[in-house]
């Protein structure tokens, strides 16, 4: 994956973060306007869905590949177990 894709994947996950808890806070003060603790989820929810969508279109562009968590490693040196019939292996 390229460092600026790198860069901006994790400035949109912090911007989503700092939505989530600006709406907490605006929840949790007594003296706030609901209507803030809306408008940040809901920008944190347009955030959200563009993250996805980008990750979605890049990936599909080829800019980046997904793998698994636990990379398999292929070696040739490894051969096959054959079990007999009586269950033993050789």
């Amino acid at each position: 994956m390229p460092p600026l894709m790198k860069y901006l994947v994790v400035f949109i996950l912090i911007v989503i973060i700092y939505n989530l808890f600006k709406a907490f806070y605006h929840l949790s003060n007594g003296k706030s306007n609901p209507k803030q603790v809306v408008k940040s989820l809901a920008i944190r929810v347009g955030f959200s869905l563009a993250l996805f969508g980008s990750l979605l279109l890049a990936s599909y562009f080829g800019l980046i590949k997904p793998h698994g968590l636990l990379p398999i490693e292929q070696s040739n040196s490894q051969q096959p177990i054959i079990e007999n019939k009586k269950g033993a292996t050789q």
